[in-house]
């Protein structure tokens, strides 16, 4: 099954203590450079205090900046690898529906500022019920047509809106702007659904919706 997201508070906690160690052992260091200048060459206080402070800024500013040049970049948020003994029939869709979302995310800052925000809208619908179907995985079933067939229709839809952007007229991206207004209205009606507690009793009626991303297939 795939697992729900995890904060990150812990890593960036642990981050802050390793960074605290640097600090106090660059002073150190520093200190015991300036005691050596100081006693065994006898270049006196000043000028031993002088070299002990550029020691201790280049051990603390110079050498942290020069290994994070040279670090991984910071890992993006990647779908989870499909366990080999996961025995849930529904897991590669979800795993499926972690890239379309991911699609999406990545969409955003592409698009101009009305669409971007129903898009970004449109991911962060879509994580929620992710991760609320994760949890319970038996919410799954009365939502879905959400994971078959609504996030890879508008994962399309988008990828569809950033190709045609420089060679569609307004109105044809007008009517793509408009399909994806009422997909951020379905989007939300699928999460408020899997948060219910009694599934059953939700009835989610998507024919407009339905004939309306029919239509804008039949279009293309």
């Amino acid at each position: 099954m795939i697992e729900p997201r995890q904060s990150n508070k812990s890593g960036k906690k642990s981050a802050k203590s390793g960074s605290w160690w640097t600090v106090l052992g660059a002073l150190a260091l520093s200190l015991a450079l300036g005691a050596g200048l100081l006693f065994e060459l006898r270049l006196g206080p000043v000028v031993a205090a002088i070299l002990a402070l550029t020691f201790y800024g280049f051990l603390t500013i110079l050498v942290p900046r020069m290994l994070a040049g040279r670090s991984d970049p910071t890992p993006v948020d990647t779908a989870p690898a499909l366990a080999e003994d996961d025995t849930d029939p529904h897991h590669s869709l979800l795993v499926e529906a972690h890239h379309h979302l991911q699609s999406l995310r990545q969409a955003v800052p592409e698009l101009p500022l009305p669409v971007a925000e129903t898009v970004q809208a449109l991911a962060r619908h879509g994580l929620t019920i992710l991760d609320a179907v994760a949890v319970h995985p038996n919410k799954i079933h009365p939502i879905l047509r959400f994971f078959t067939y609504y996030l890879p229709a508008t994962a399309d839809l988008v990828a569809d809106r950033l190709a045609l952007a420089d060679h569609a007229g307004p109105a044809r991206l007008t009517e793509i702007d408009e399909t994806l207004t009422r997909l951020r209205e379905a989007f939300n009606s699928f999460e408020e659904a899997v948060l219910r507690p009694d599934l059953e009793a939700v009835d989610l009626d998507m024919e407009l919706l339905d004939r309306a991303l029919k239509d804008d297939q039949n279009s293309r």
